[in-house]
């Protein structure tokens, strides 16, 4: 007989991580992420700050946690069946990355960190990419995939280059998008970079 101790512990873990993590969001969305400590989610979420310790070594550890697990939401937010799904040619695809930008654009939590952790996004814009990062590339590239196998329009493109290009664009885009507002409204934000993309494709 097999014993569910293993399974049983990874579940606790996973448990334990969500709680803290979901305390850190509401933490960071009630008092603000510069006064979201360890402290303050052990508090929150009940968990002891010496597990908390054993998942992250420090704060900023837990905030890109918090931060990729904000990103996979949104994603299945806007497509349940990412990362699977198949756009049924460039136009959709198109479609999908700009109502995923609008969606990272509006969300709360990222408006959070862009406007109090402006330092840590810039570790991630300007020196390295992070785990959510570089599983967005992932999605964007096998979407890229997807709809070149339906679309010749999208024929003899390196989905990978194409992929990392329009990620980085998106990403730029959508954290500088409050300066930028005027002249571009969030209706009028999403009008262009739906030319923007379209342009870059060549569509």
């Amino acid at each position: 007989m097999t014993s569910s101790a293993p399974a049983l512990s990874t579940d606790r873990t996973a448990g334990t991580r969500d709680r803290a993590l979901t305390a850190a969001r509401a933490s960071i969305l009630e008092i603000g992420a510069t006064r979201t400590t360890m402290v303050e989610v052990a508090r929150r979420s009940g968990v002891g700050r010496t597990t908390l310790y054993r998942h992250w070594p420090d704060i900023t550890a837990l905030f890109a946690d918090l931060l990729t697990r904000e990103l996979t939401a949104i994603v299945e937010r806007v497509d349940p069946a990412l990362p699977d799904s198949e756009p049924g040619d460039a136009d959709e695809l198109v479609r999908l990355l700009c109502t995923f930008a609008d969606e990272v654009r509006t969300d709360p939590l990222l408006d959070a960190f862009r406007r109090h952790e402006s330092e840590m996004l810039s570790e991630y814009v300007f020196h390295r990419l992070g785990t959510s990062q570089r599983r967005l590339i992932d999605v964007l590239r096998g979407l890229l995939s997807h709809a070149q196998a339906t679309d010749p329009r999208l024929a003899g493109r390196d989905a990978d280059r194409t992929a990392t290009m329009l990620f980085l664009a998106i990403q730029g885009l959508v954290l500088s998008a409050p300066l930028a507002d005027p002249p571009l409204d969030p209706a009028t934000w999403r009008t262009e970079l739906h030319l923007l993309i379209k342009g870059y494709l060549g569509l």
